[in-house]
């Protein structure tokens, strides 16, 4: 009985950390295609019906992006304007659950431009589904 219990433990743990490595490579995916600018790529990466939420009057005045309308979001956050401080860009993973990460990132490390954050995304069937945007207030 203890064998078969610590084996089903031990599966256990591995499908979940499956479910994690999973994760982070539609994030490493995501994030290179963001310091690329590659639009298409960054959308391929989510599911049709994704809920984005970044912080109200970043790109609109509610912040809220579903389905289609993430196009809009990520042609600004993709165009020619912002990829330097997306090619800075550096991030960290930490797993929150077997479908959710959390995204630590900073742009421009170390200068005046600084500026960090995080993302949660969660991550269902290998795309994006939902992902909520902070950045932290500015140091002064």
């Amino acid at each position: 009985m203890q064998k078969i219990m610590y084996a089903a433990i031990v599966s256990t743990l591995l499908a979940t950390g499956a479910a994690y490595a999973a994760d982070t490579k539609v994030l490493d995916h995501h994030v290179a295609n963001m310091k690329s600018g590659d639009l298409e790529a960054v959308l391929s990466d989510y599911a049709p019906d994704a809920v984005v939420v970044t912080p109200a009057g970043m790109v609109t005045p509610n912040g809220v992006f579903v389905g289609k309308d993430t196009r809009k979001l990520f042609s600004v956050l993709t165009a020619k304007d912002n990829l330097p401080g997306n090619k800075t860009m550096e991030t960290k993973y930490e797993a929150l659950a077997p479908d959710t990460t959390l995204m630590r990132w900073v742009q421009f490390k170390g200068t005046p431009k600084e500026v960090s954050g995080y993302d949660v995304f969660v991550v269902r069937g290998s795309k994006i589904v939902f992902q909520t945007v902070v950045v932290n207030p500015a140091k002064k």
